[in-house]
């Protein structure tokens, strides 16, 4: 009878340890997840709305440096011989070398037809708690046509007084004003 104790004891000792194991492993696996906010890919749901900050948030979201103001989607235009080009920028929280940009461009081209981009770009510096936000060159996700679709140079983001953003190439001085979509 007390070999069957030693075994029963063993195996509950086994089993409790394996159950420790998996509960740890599975948490590690959580609390590893980048933070990154919702996917611009992914549609909007309807009626959804995003959560309220709290007080410690306004300058800096908690997941990340870059500054709460400077998140979420904006929208901008850009007028040439083809008609009007629109802009939608997403900013999202991340760590510095992680992807915070997101920028579709669609509009006109001088042959009639229409292209469709969208870059990326990663977060370059941490920036101060009202910014500027400093992104690297960017990167094309999807061209399409490929031959329409430029990677870009490192940008310069910055809020201005008026709630609108800044997007500043610095090496050439373009700039585009971007308002609040969301």
């Amino acid at each position: 009878m007390t070999r069957r104790w030693l075994l029963i004891t063993t195996i509950t000792v086994l089993t409790v340890a394996l159950a420790f194991v998996v509960v740890q492993l599975v948490r590690g696996q959580d609390s590893g997840k980048e933070q990154a906010g919702p996917n611009p890919a992914e549609p909007k749901q309807a009626g959804a709305k995003p959560a309220a900050s709290s007080r410690t948030d306004d300058k800096k979201n908690s997941n990340g440096p870059v500054p709460a103001g400077y998140l979420g989607t904006w929208s901008g235009s850009i007028d040439n011989a083809a008609g009007r080009s629109t802009r939608e920028l997403v900013i999202r929280q991340g760590t510095v070398g992680r992807t915070v940009l997101t920028l579709t461009a669609d509009g006109p081209l001088d042959n009639g037809s229409s292209y469709h981009c969208v870059f990326q770009a990663d977060l370059t510096a941490e920036p101060s708690p009202n910014g500027p936000v400093e992104v690297g060159p960017s990167t094309v996700v999807v061209g399409e046509p490929m031959s329409s679709c430029t990677a870009g140079k490192p940008t310069t983001l910055t809020l201005l007084p008026d709630g609108t953003l800044s997007r500043e190439t610095p090496e050439t001085g373009e700039k585009l004003t971007y308002t609040k979509a969301d």
